[in-house]
C-alpha cells in the first residue's frame, strides 16, 4: 500500500514542447553550468545534503504499465522556491518516471543519468550526487525565477525533444516541510516505497562479471567541468555518479550512438589482478587528452581511474 501524502499542487505541462520550453525559457540550461557550486551563503533554498542523510530520495520509473505514468503531470508537494525563506532547507523527495511503447524498465538508468544532467545544467541550480545522497541548492540570484515546478516542466521538455521514445512522463517532488510531514514522511517512503524498487532494479543486472565480456564502456559526460576525466563502466564496476551499470551503458549506446558512451574492446591483459588492458590504455590515453598513460581497473593506489 502506498504511503499516505498530502495532495499538494498539481501543474501540467503544454503538450507542444516548444510552448513548455519557452515557459522556462528565462532560465538558461546550457553545459557551461555544469558543475557549478553554490556556497552557504549564496543560496536561497537547500534540499537534501549531508543535513538530512536518511530522509534524502532520488528516484527513477520505467513502469511497464502505460497507465501508470499520468502524463504532463507535475506535483509538488510541500512549500515552493518562492514560498521559503531565504536559507532554508529541507529533506526531499524526488521521483519521475517515465513510458514508452519502446522501451522497458531497464532503461531507467540511462534515464535518470539525463535527468541528472537536465538538471545540472541550469542556471542557478547545483546538483550533486543521486539516490540517497542527492544535494541541491538554488541560488539567490535565480530564487525568483527558478521553481520546483519550473525545473520540473523542463526536464520533462527537454527529455521529450531529445528522446521521441519517451512517450509519458511526470514528476513528484515531496518537500520534506514540518507542514507535510517533515523528514519523517520522506524516510517512511524511502523505506516502503523507493527502496524496494531500487533492489528489484538492481537485481536485474546481477550475474555478469568482467571476465564474462570482451568490451566495456566509457562515459565522458563530466568533461564538461573534468576535461581529461574519463569513466570506465564494466559488469563489477560502477562509474563514479553511481547512476549507470554496465547494462545501463549498453542500452544508452544503442538509445543514442553518438552521445558521451562509448564501447572499448578489452584488448590484451597486461595484469589480470589489477585490471589492467591495452584496450583500455589506448583509449583512455586519447579521451584523457593525453594525461592518463594506463589505467588499473581494481586499484585506488596505482594507476586508479580519473576523478
Amino acid at each position: 500500500m502506498a504511503v499516505k501524502v498530502p495532495e499538494g499542487k498539481i501543474y501540467h505541462v503544454p503538450e507542444d514542447l516548444e510552448e513548455a520550453l519557452d515557459e522556462v525559457s528565462d532560465i538558461e540550461i546550457s553545459p557551461r553550468n555544469m558543475g557549478e557550486r553554490i556556497r552557504k551563503n549564496d543560496f536561497h533554498v537547500e534540499y537534501g545534503g549531508p543535513k538530512w542523510f536518511g530522509s534524502i530520495y532520488m528516484n527513477f520509473e520505467v513502469p511497464e504499465n502505460e497507465d501508470e505514468v499520468r502524463d504532463n503531470v507535475i506535483q509538488i508537494i510541500g512549500p515552493d522556491v518562492n514560498e521559503v525563506e531565504e536559507g532554508s532547507s529541507f529533506p526531499i523527495g524526488m521521483e519521475f518516471k517515465l513510458w514508452g511503447s519502446e522501451i522497458t524498465p531497464d532503461y531507467d538508468e540511462f534515464f535518470m543519468r539525463n535527468l541528472a544532467d537536465s538538471m545540472e545544467q541550469m542556471e542557478g541550480l547545483m546538483g550533486v550526487n543521486t539516490k540517497h545522497t542527492w544535494w541541491m541548492r538554488i541560488s539567490k540570484d535565480v530564487a525568483d525565477r527558478l521553481t520546483l515546478k519550473k525545473m520540473c516542466q523542463a526536464v520533462i521538455a527537454l527529455t521529450k525533444s531529445a528522446f521521441p521514445i519517451a512517450e509519458k512522463m511526470e514528476a513528484r517532488i515531496i518537500v520534506g516541510a514540518p507542514e507535510v510531514g517533515g523528514p519523517e514522511l520522506i524516510q517512511k517512503i524511502l523505506k516502503e516505497e523507493i527502496k524496494p524498487k531500487w533492489e528489484k532494479s538492481e537485481s536485474r543486472r546481477l550475474g555478469i562479471e568482467d571476465d564474462d565480456v570482451d568490451s566495456f564502456y566509457s562515459c565522458t559526460l563530466c568533461q564538461g567541468f573534468a576535461p581529461n576525466h574519463v569513466c570506465i563502466i564494466t559488469p563489477e564496476r560502477m562509474p563514479f555518479c553511481g547512476i549507470m551499470s554496465f547494462r545501463g551503458a549498453q542500452i544508452g549506446l544503442e538509445i543514442d550512438p553518438h552521445g558521451y558512451l562509448d564501447d572499448i574492446p578489452k584488448g590484451d591483459i597486461i595484469d589480470s589482478a589489477a585490471g589492467q588492458y591495452t584496450g583500455l590504455n589506448e583509449y583512455i590515453y586519447e579521451k584523457s587528452n593525453r594525461t592518463i598513460k594506463r589505467l588499473n581497473l581494481y586499484s585506488t593506489i596505482k594507476y586508479p581511474m580519473t576523478s
